[in-house]
């Protein structure tokens, strides 16, 4: 969820992806909507990187990076223990993001969830 609706770079404020479960090697999650999950470039922007936040209620099972394609910053969730991804005891899982977003203005943070 976008902090206080001033963020103005993430195209949305709450992305709803998912997972598979029991599968057997890291995997990337899923995002079952087209609307690009992360950050478009713009004139203005130099880079961004992403970061998880509060990340202690997931005991670490997730990881993020950032890759930029042409002009958009992509958020990429990597599970980084597949085994431990089971429905059965925990069906959802809330992640907060923070975007460092370093311009030609300076730098600036943003959040989403």
């Amino acid at each position: 969820r976008i902090i206080d609706n001033t963020n103005i770079y993430f195209t949305q404020s709450i992305y709803d992806i998912w997972c598979q479960e029991n599968i057997l090697s890291n995997s990337l999650v899923l995002y079952p909507n087209r609307i690009r999950a992360g950050i478009y470039h713009t004139s203005n922007i130099k880079s961004v990187v992403y970061n998880l936040i509060d990340d202690d209620d997931n005991n670490s099972l997730f990881s993020i990076k950032t890759k930029r394609l042409v002009d958009f910053y992509f958020f990429i969730l990597n599970i980084t223990r597949p085994f431990d991804i089971n429905r059965e005891y925990q069906n959802l899982y809330v992640l907060h993001l923070q975007a460092t977003i370093i311009t030609i203005d300076g730098n600036s943070t943003e959040q989403a969830k």
